[in-house]
């Protein structure tokens, strides 16, 4: 099944995933569905809204009061010595007033520029670090999915191993009653024993995947109940596939791992912050215009012009304005702060330069060290499986006793585990080098993220090649 199918299957009701599902096919479709990116989708939309909050410094703001109280009459003016008030129910009247100040931020003198792109770049450090999320996801995916695979290989020689034992046990039994003396009680017990182990070991295996398969549709973002079913029943042969040399993996670990882009991001989201703190008490330029009207008929209108009316009136105009918040303190304080933000991040990076290619540089040795193994393993197996048919056999004709069946029964059962357990790391050691190099998750960054700095543009990675 490719990619995008499993994708749409993604879309589908969960009744609808019972198509086999590759260790691709479950990692697109956790990279669809997992609660934990659907997490980081929250924060990079928080961190949108900000960065419009910023941008909306640049949008005309209005700033309106108005109101509606009772007002007595009142005859006369403040030109007039003869003012008449009239408190009767009759004369009150409904007194109406309007305040308005529409502004337009013309200029901010670099600070909402500033404080803008630190949103803009806080955005990017969110989607990157989606990115690395998204390639745990995948990892965690593949973990689960090979750790099931395990159990199920295994389930298989278990139950072949089972079926031996009792045809041994069901012969010793007949043997022992004939009285013959071929067979003793110890040996007989010997085959109890084998057979009781065996069915512990198949009800642990078969326990075992049916908890990892349980976590792989947690990580998958799908409920317990979801009827989906793998492509593979057991694990996949260990391929003869060659394993790049460090300096390739290092150089691809340079060019795609997010990380990167994270600090890149972050470094410079730290520096805008920083300076739009510091341009904190620099002022606002803006365009401004006032409305203020005011009508009640309970008050004479006075048409006089020098005389304040705050009755009946309408005045309004527009003018060039400068807004300024002076906190010399406050602004140290928080571009301190900002500051601080670029020291981690510059530590962040030594750690990164440093880290990353340990990273890498163990998970292609483990890659190497469970690939050797594994070949050796498989070996034993074959060697075991010899032992343990030939006891079978001698047993079976009377020429071997029950000891060396049960002997060669447990050296065929810990060598096939062995092999399951090097091939099931093999693999698992193959999805974390994918992940150290970058090579998991989402195939590339969003059009406006930059995937990292360009190859050779950290150098932890070439120090550890030549050294």
């Amino acid at each position: 099944m490719t990619r995008w199918l499993a994708v749409l299957l993604a879309l589908t009701p969960t009744a609808a995933l019972a198509e086999p599902l590759t260790a691709d096919d479950c990692v697109a479709l956790a990279l669809r569905r997992s609660p934990r990116l659907a997490e980081v989708d929250a924060d990079i939309h928080g961190y949108r809204a900000r960065l419009a909050e910023v941008e909306s410094v640049y949008y005309p703001k209005l700033y309106a009061l108005g109101w509606v109280a009772p007002m007595y009459t009142v005859h006369g003016s403040a030109l007039t010595s003869d003012v008449e008030r009239d408190y009767s129910a009759s004369a009150w009247g409904p007194y109406t007033h309007l305040e308005a100040t529409l502004a337009q931020p013309l200029y901010t003198f670099g600070r909402v520029a500033a404080g803008e792109e630190a949103a803009s770049q806080r955005v990017a450090v969110e989607r990157a670090r989606r990115r690395v999320v998204a390639a745990e996801v995948a990892l965690e995916v593949r973990r689960l999915y090979y750790t099931r695979l395990y159990a199920l290989s295994m389930l298989p020689s278990l139950e072949a191993a089972e079926r031996l034992v009792v045809e041994a046990e069901a012969t010793a039994n007949e043997k022992y009653e004939a009285g013959t003396g071929e067979v003793t009680q110890p040996d007989l017990m010997r085959l109890v024993y084998g057979r009781v182990e065996l069915t512990r070991f198949i009800r642990a295996a078969r326990d075992g995947a049916e908890l990892a398969d349980a976590a792989l549709k947690h990580a998958m973002g799908l409920p317990a109940d979801a009827p989906i079913e793998l492509a593979e029943d057991r694990l996949p042969d260990a391929g003869s596939d060659a394993l790049p040399d460090l300096a390739t993996l290092l150089r691809q670990a340079g060019e795609r791992r997010p990380e990167w882009a994270q600090l890149d991001h972050g470094a410079k989201a730290a520096s805008a912050l920083a300076r739009a703190e510091q341009l904190a008490n620099a002022p606002v330029l803006l365009l401004a215009g006032t409305l203020s009207a005011s009508w009640t008929p309970t008050r004479d209108d006075a048409a006089n012009p020098y005389h304040y009316d705050p009755y009946n009136e309408l005045v309004g105009g527009v003018a060039i304005a400068v807004k300024w918040d002076f906190d010399p303190a406050l602004a140290a304080a928080r571009s301190d702060g900002a500051e601080a933000i670029s020291e981690r991040v510059v530590a962040l990076r030594a750690f990164a330069e440093s880290g990353i290619p340990l990273q890498v540089s163990k998970a292609r040795q483990e890659v190497a060290r469970h690939r050797d193994l594994e070949a050796l393993a498989r070996e034993a197996v074959t060697a075991t499986r010899r032992w343990m048919l030939f006891a079978s056999a001698a047993y079976k004709t009377g020429t071997g006793e029950a000891r060396e069946l049960v002997e060669g029964l447990v050296a065929y059962l810990q060598a096939r585990r062995t092999h399951y357990e090097h091939l099931r790391d093999l693999l698992v050691a193959r999805a974390e080098l994918r992940y150290a190099v970058g090579d998991d998750g989402p195939p590339a960054a969003p059009p406006d993220v930059p995937a990292g700095p360009p190859a050779g543009a950290h150098p932890g990675a070439e120090e550890i090649v030549h050294d």
